[in-house]
Formats: C-alpha cells, sequence, structure tokens
C-alpha cells in the first residue's frame, strides 16, 4: 500500500483549489471568522501581512474548516501568488499524536451488563477485513485507531490493522505467534471540525488547539503535562512514590515505561519547524 501524505492530501484537497472547488454553504461561525480575516479592505502588498496574521490565529485557534479556507483562498482580491502563500501556510505543519485506541471492527458488540448484543458505534464499513464470525479470536479485525493534531489547529484520524507476527523457517513452513504489530494505514480520515473523541462508554477531549499544553516527545508521539513532569523530575531525585496521589502514579506510569523528564520538552509554536517533503 502506498504511504499516505497528508500534507499532500491537504494541498490537493478540491477545498483548498478555487479553480475546482464546488459550492458549500458557510456557516455562521465560519462567515463570521472568513469576514475577520478578510475583513472589508481591498487586499494588497501592504495588508496582506495582516491578512496572513489573521490567517494563522484562525488556524492556531482551530477555527479554520475547509469551507472557511475554500472562502478564503477563493477570495478575487487576492493574487495567486498570495493564495499560494497562504496554502503553504496550510500544509507546512508538524502533527502530534493525540490519542491511541484499539477499536474491534464488528457490526455487533456485546454487553456484559445486560448481556444482550447491539450495535457497534465504532464500526467502519470502509475498514478492511471486518468479521462477524462467532468465535473469532480476540483480534478478529482489532484495529489501532491514531489520532493526530497538528500545530495549525487540523486532526486526522489513521487507521492501522492489527497483524499477527509470523515466522518461517528454511521449509518455508509459517508459524504464528501470540504478538500482534500495526499494520500499514489501511485508511486516513482528515477531519473537518472540531469534534471529541467519541468511544462507546465516554468522550476523550482531543489535545487540538492545545499542544502547547504539553511537553512532547522527541518524535511527537508522547505527551506529558507540566505537572506530571515536575513530577516525574522530582521521582528521579528520589522522591518517595505516593500510590494515593494521583499525580504521582502518572509519572511513576511514566518512570516504568521507561521514559524519563529529559524525554520531553515544551514547543514553541510560534517557532516551530516545518517537516520535510
Amino acid at each position: 500500500m502506498k504511504e499516505f501524505n497528508l500534507r499532500n492530501y491537504l494541498y490537493n484537497n478540491p477545498l483548498l483549489n478555487e479553480e475546482k472547488t464546488s459550492v458549500y454553504e458557510l456557516k455562521s461561525g465560519e462567515v463570521g471568522v472568513v469576514d475577520f480575516i478578510l475583513g472589508e479592505e481591498e487586499i494588497n502588498e501592504i495588508n496582506f501581512n495582516k491578512v496572513k496574521e489573521k490567517f494563522s490565529k484562525a488556524l492556531k485557534k482551530g477555527a479554520m474548516t475547509f469551507g472557511v479556507l475554500a472562502a478564503v483562498l477563493g477570495s478575487p482580491n487576492m493574487s495567486q501568488a498570495q493564495k499560494a502563500e497562504l496554502k503553504k501556510d496550510v500544509t507546512d505543519s508538524t502533527w502530534f499524536l493525540d490519542q491511541e485506541n484499539t477499536i474491534k471492527n464488528n457490526r455487533n458488540a456485546f454487553d456484559n451488563f445486560t448481556k444482550e448484543y447491539y450495535q457497534n458505534p465504532d464500526f467502519d464499513q470502509d475498514l478492511e477485513d471486518y468479521k462477524d464470525t462467532e468465535g473469532a479470536d480476540q483480534w478478529s479485525s482489532a484495529f489501532s485507531v491514531e489520532k493526530w493534531v497538528n500545530n495549525l489547529g487540523q486532526d486526522s484520524t489513521v487507521y492501522k490493522q492489527w497483524q499477527q507476527k509470523t515466522t518461517t523457517d528454511s521449509d518455508g513452513n509459517q508459524t504464528f505467534s501470540n504478538e500482534y504489530t500495526k499494520g500499514d494505514p489501511v485508511k486516513t480520515v482528515v477531519n473537518k471540525d472540531v469534534k471529541p473523541w467519541k468511544t462507546a462508554d465516554f468522550s476523550l477531549f482531543t489535545k487540538k488547539g492545545r499542544i502547547g499544553d504539553y511537553l512532547w516527545s522527541k518524535d511527537k508521539t508522547k505527551s506529558i503535562t507540566p505537572k506530571v513532569h515536575k513530577e516525574l523530575k522530582k521521582l528521579e531525585k528520589g522522591k518517595k512514590f505516593n500510590w494515593k496521589d494521583n499525580t504521582s502514579r502518572q509519572a511513576k506510569e511514566y518512570q516504568d515505561g521507561g521514559l524519563s523528564s529529559s524525554d520531553f520538552q515544551k514547543v514553541d509554536l510560534d517557532n516551530i519547524s516545518s517537516p520535510s517533503e
């Protein structure tokens, strides 16, 4: 499977290309964002910097829906070069892993309390190799769901199917192990709006628009709050672990997972480096 390139998807999406944009009716909130960015003045080289600054503010606050992008980039008052510059601001971004979960992609799920089957809200028809067969092992149709957010206020969801590890001997015989690993992305969704991440039992709020509230690992796949990070430093200096304290328990989990306080750094959102192609 060809690796999905999120930046290329965003850059080539019809809603980011004024020549291909279909009719889209802006919501009242989106109209307000567009008015905030473009204003009523004619756009020239002098005030374009003001437009760009407001455009950046809307991105970082998570207010930049695809509808707003289409309206701004479709403005007849901007040159193609100016539109290209704004489009580059959208596609040049750094992505952070927000949440990760494993779901079973079965049509029906079993409620242990009522002892009845119900329609699984996590079921996705588009995912590959879903099964409904009874008696399947616990990893049948299991998918890793990765939720990513970027420094521009966008988010995306990547689905990867868990695959059972196998070994092949010199005679070509395969042996299946009890270990599983995540395969290549089987589906990637670039979300248009800010929504909580909902599961079957509860809702988790994403870090979208709140990246600066956390410290991050170098690869941007692990995060920690400043409060827990401070506690982790204290444990490293010999402070006794307090199992009754929630912050101490969280810090101990990082420590037991082989992580140290030096593995995390603050992110300067105003001077963040854009990834290379």
